[in-house]
């Protein structure tokens, strides 16, 4: 016979920050998969559109999270104002769909690319905008120079996992 006996389980309050925190990374998660499904469809150009609405998507549920509602416009703009000097990441994630016009060789290759380039860009970005906002930013007073610099360490930071 097995005795089964009760562990005292400590039951730990999250404060608001953390809550918070815990919510951005779960968004993060969502759409980084989301934005990796996105970037299987077959047609070049069509999935970094699909994969730029769900980063647009994210930032704003990430916005809307911290305090900082706004529209997907507005999102978009501000992420082209980041990713606006990371030419060489954005030059990557598009090559990679590009690639997909080749038959056959180019078509996988490019499924084994961009879905992997297009999840890695939106945890960075994820990322940069959560930092921003947990240290009291806003979507007002973004300095894209740094949060670009921010970007392409996350970026790199990511895509080496």
């Amino acid at each position: 016979m097995t005795t089964v006996t009760q562990a005292s389980v400590e039951v730990v309050e999250q404060t608001p920050e953390e809550k918070r925190a815990a919510t951005a990374k779960s968004l993060i998660r969502k759409y980084a998969a989301l934005s990796a499904g996105l970037g299987f469809i077959p047609v070049p150009a069509i999935d970094i559109a699909a994969v730029s609405s769900a980063q647009y998507a994210m930032i704003r549920d990430i916005g809307e999270l911290y305090g900082h509602p706004t529209s997907k416009e507005h999102v978009r703009v501000i992420v082209s104002s980041v990713l606006g000097g990371a030419l060489p990441v954005a030059l990557a994630a598009g090559g990679g769909s590009l690639v997909k016009s080749i038959p056959i060789v180019g078509t996988i290759a490019g499924a084994l690319l961009v879905p992997s380039l297009a999840s890695a860009a939106t945890i960075a970005l994820g990322r940069v905008f959560t930092q921003h906002f947990e240290t009291g930013g806003t979507l007002l007073d973004l300095n894209a120079e740094k949060l670009r610099a921010h970007f392409k360490s996350e970026f790199e930071a990511v895509k080496l996992k």
